[in-house]
């Protein structure tokens, strides 16, 4: 049974005022030590919604709702994949509903609550930071402060001292244990459902709570949590029950509003439903039912195991990359994603990966830990079934598929094949900063310009590689000009003198060759192209 007061603390989440720290919330039966038996979860296509549920009512119910407590309504739910999400249909017996008028009366009134989680928890990193020149982490939490601060910290360029080192390591480390209880949240949804409202309300609350108290907000800083935001929203249908007792829903979860999934073959999931009565004046105790005898509030390892048959197939990019990336140590890290495209016509764009920042001259702990860290993916096509993706180098034909080892970048990214059948892969032109922004011109832009061949090996070659630091503190800048069919480059440059004034302009053309491009012209004193094509690079 659950509480009255609990239950009515936790409306704030409903409202989104505040976050109810409620761990022991719900928790009424023990999570038991057998090994649950998954529940099949069937593809059913075409059927039609928002009827009597008879259509999907005609093979065995997949879940049983135990009643807990006074008049609380027996039931069952029937779960399948029905293309674009997972259809929850149910049917309870009992009083007729008294659904509620208004979202803040939600609790107060009978609703359905639907909790989801991917098959497997999130790993968080050791608590860590870093800086240009290494990681650092406290395997033991805070109680690693006191060592790093007696070796770690003393060997720091900025070397402070042991103690206040000791005393602001304990305190950041104590923020990030706070911060990581809300960042875990996002990793689940739960939804109150009534014929009027679905309202996700242990996840968006959690997203707000690290925006408003933990994030840093300045340009540029990736402590917002936003791949993992909720989206999406439900479609819910409910009807009368049999002979007008208790009533039938009918509720779609599309894969888009679902919670973050480790796996592009979406089979695993932890899924949990709760049916609510209204609240009685007086009483202390709400009655429910639910479809897990194990059910631990906010514990997905007490939720029903469902297993998707057949799994739901998504796809990362054409080239279907795998699931993982690289942080700027270039260290590799399992990804996490949320489903944002119609698998029948699109692919997916977006991953992130769980890490511990790393900043120029970050010595002290300083910035949330861990971060999630966006991975965009792109691609273009080349013609038929053939596409080369980033931003780790892939190429696709058909059925064959490749991964190379070799970064690459949106800005300028295209493939053009040339009459010997070879394809070229331009990255650029572009600007981009250094990762850290450390060490001399640390904080000046950077070019890049890189034009590679795959051949008949399939093994991609560096044809050409141009760009560098340019310091515009003293008048320097650079730009580029690209022939149609990639056949001469032009690279300009411009030189400031000792003042920082800009200098002439000078123009090196590059023209390809079989296997690699040459220098085939020189000429100073050239008007730079007009408009740029490296805007950023250009204050005039």
């Amino acid at each position: 049974m659950i509480f009255g007061p609990n239950r009515m603390k936790l409306l704030c989440s409903i409202l989104l005022v505040a976050i109810c720290e409620l761990p022991t919330l719900g928790q009424s039966q023990p999570a038991s030590n057998s090994v649950p038996v998954p529940v099949r979860v069937p593809q059913v296509l075409g059927r039609g919604r928002g009827m009597p549920i008879s259509p999907y009512t005609d093979r065995p119910a997949d879940l049983t709702l135990v009643p807990h407590g006074t008049d609380a309504r027996k039931g069952q739910v029937w779960l399948q994949t029905v293309g674009e999400g997972i259809l929850v249909v149910g049917e309870v017996d009992g009083e007729r509903p008294e659904f509620p008028r208004n979202k803040s009366l939600i609790l107060e009134k009978d609703h359905v609550e639907i909790w989801l989680a991917d098959g497997k928890d999130p790993e968080l990193p050791p608590l860590g930071w870093g800086n240009q020149f290494d990681e650092v982490t406290l395997p033991k939490g805070a109680e690693s402060c006191e060592e790093w601060a007696r070796k770690g910290a003393a060997e720091t360029p900025a070397a402070p001292s042991a103690a206040g080192a000791e005393k602001r390591c304990r305190s950041w480390a104590d923020t990030q244990a706070s911060y990581r209880t809300y960042l875990k949240r996002l990793f689940i949804r739960q939804w109150l459902v009534t014929p009027d409202y679905a309202v996700e309300s242990f996840a968006t609350p959690a997203y707000d709570e690290i925006a408003k108290r933990f994030a840093s907000d300045k340009p540029g800083s990736e402590e917002v949590p936003v791949p993992l935001k909720p989206a999406g929203e439900l479609q819910m249908w409910f009807g009368p029950g049999k002979n007008g007792v208790g009533y039938t829903f009918e509720i779609l979860i599309p894969f888009t509003s679902f919670p973050p999934l480790s796996a592009t073959e979406l089979r695993d999931l932890r899924l949990l439903v709760d049916v609510f009565n209204p609240a009685q004046k007086g009483k202390e105790v709400v009655s429910y039912s639910t479809s897990s005898e194990s059910r631990v509030w906010a514990k997905p390892e007490t939720f029903n195991v469902v297993q998707l048959e057949p799994p739901q197939q998504f796809h990362i990019t054409p080239c279907d990359m795998p699931l993982a990336a690289r942080d700027k140590y270039r260290d590799v890290h399992p990804a996490w994603f949320v489903p944002r495209a119609n698998q029948a016509f699109d692919f997916e764009s977006d991953s992130f990966i769980l890490v511990n920042d790393g900043v120029g001259y970050q010595y002290e702990p300083d910035a949330l830990s861990p971060i999630a860290r966006r991975i965009h993916y792109f691609w273009r096509g080349i013609g038929g079934s053939e596409w080369v993706c980033g931003p780790y180098l892939s190429y696709r034909r058909g059925e064959k598929l490749l991964n190379f080892d070799v970064d690459v970048d949106e800005d300028g990214f295209d493939a053009h094949r040339v009459p010997t059948g070879d394809l070229l892969i331009k990255v650029g032109p572009r600007v981009y900063w250094s990762a850290f922004g450390s060490g001399q011109c640390g904080a000046c832009p950077r070019t890049d310009l890189r034009i590679l061949r795959i051949g008949s090996d399939l093994t991609p070659r560096e044809m050409l590689r141009l760009g560098g630091v340019i310091d515009n503190g003293l008048g320097a800048s650079q730009d580029f000009a690209v022939s149609n069919d990639w056949s001469r480059i032009v690279e300009y440059d411009q030189k400031g003198d000792e003042q920082g004034n800009p200098g002439a302009w000078s123009a090196t053309t590059w023209c390809r060759g079989e296997i690699s491009y040459g220098k085939c012209d020189r000429q100073d004193q050239v008007d730079p192209p007009d408009p740029p094509l490296l805007k950023e690079l250009r204050s005039e």
